[in-house]
């Protein structure tokens, strides 16, 4: 072997060392590269809303109040440890109840108590309830600057249910917890604060549900806020990181039949439950650019033959569907895949198991 020959030999191993170092303090212990199977993610918890009260001294903060609402809705669409749905008295649900008994109509009139709630919520199958107050509206400062306090008391389902005989507890025990959601007027004078408030309502939305995933209202960062300066460290483990993928691509293999394809290509499954309706599904998108035609779910019965039930009808946008057609009994088990417009499917991704009630 020549000297140059030599070299290049010396210098591919040298190169093929470094990157397996690099991905062995980046991979799990005793794995170097491998591909993540489209598997469940651990169920959210579903949690059931009643409509933020006014209890604020001021006594007119009823309007904020609809508002915190309505952004507590649109955020449980996005925060993926929590499934959260907003009560209403003439939802399908409620109508569903009702007319198999589980509820009567004067119980959906009166849920502004904790035993109320939790009555509701134990027939809707949630694993919590949350009862929430607009406590004060502030809006001072030049720039102008509003804040939206909110009290909120979440009841755990199962732990307020006596096990002898199913009823509600006599003294319901919850956890209760304060947010403020704020926002600045980005002019120095002026401005609309009608907007303001709307955009405070929505940070508080936001903290509620940080609170109700298990985390702390003060860990919430806004979208768009400006993130920390980062230290030298974290440059240095993003090279690391970048080093490591590009070896981890040499040898992972690609979509074109020569390995498993990449995870960003498929949706994240979060839950089935069964609800007064049927059986609920949620997901999340895929992590990727490529355009989506439409999502196609499957399901089994009892252990038998998976049969598509999407009807071609669940659209790139949506992020639930719920199946109607179910046996009471019955353990049913659902998958999900993208298709996307250039006519390739993504792999199935599998939901948890539901018996249907």
């Amino acid at each position: 072997m020549t000297k140059f020959g030599c070299h290049r030999f010396g210098r591919s191993v040298s190169v093929a060392l470094i990157g397996a170092l690099l991905v062995s303090m980046i991979a799990p212990s005793g794995v170097l590269v491998t591909a993540r199977r489209a598997t469940a993610q651990p169920a959210a918890k579903t949690v059931l809303a009643f409509p933020a009260v006014d209890e604020s001294e001021q006594a007119n903060l009823g309007e904020v109040a609809a508002r915190v609402t309505a952004a507590l809705a649109l955020a449980g669409q996005e925060v993926k440890e929590v499934d959260l749905e907003v009560f209403s008295a003439t939802s399908p649900m409620a109508r569903r109840a009702v007319a198999d008994g589980s509820l009567r109509t004067s119980d959906l009139e009166g849920a502004g108590d904790a035993a109320s709630a939790l009555l509701i919520g134990q027939a809707f199958r949630v694993d919590s309830v949350v009862l929430l107050s607009v406590q004060s509206l502030k809006i001072e400062g030049e720039p102008r600057t509003a804040e939206v306090s909110v009290m909120g008391t979440e009841y755990d389902v199962a732990s307020n249910v006596a096990a002898e005989t199913g009823t509600i507890v006599a003294e319901p025990k919850g956890n209760t917890f304060g947010v403020s959601g704020t926002a600045k007027a980005r002019q120095p004078k002026g401005g609309d604060d009608e907007a303001l408030i709307r955009l405070a309502a929505r940070n508080a939305a936001y903290k509620i549900l940080h609170v109700l995933a298990g985390k702390s209202a003060e860990e919430y960062v806004e979208r768009g806020a400006e993130p920390k300066k980062r230290s030298d460290l974290w440059r240095w483990l993003a090279i690391v990181i970048v080093v490591g993928a590009l070896t981890a691509a040499t040898v992972g293999g690609d979509n074109n039949g020569n390995g498993p394809p990449a995870d960003d290509s498929i949706p994240t499954a979060r839950s089935a439950r069964a609800t007064a309706d049927g059986i609920r599904l949620t997901w999340n998108p895929p992590a990727t650019s490529r355009p989506i035609y439409r999502y196609q779910i499957q399901r089994s019965a009892d252990g038998g033959t998976f049969v598509r039930i999407d009807g071609d009808k669940v659209g790139p946008a949506a992020t639930s569907f719920t199946d109607f057609n179910i046996a009471a009994g019955t353990a049913y088990v659902y998958e999900i895949r993208v298709l996307y417009t250039d006519g390739n499917p993504s792999l199935w991704v599998q939901f948890n198991q539901v018996v249907a009630p």
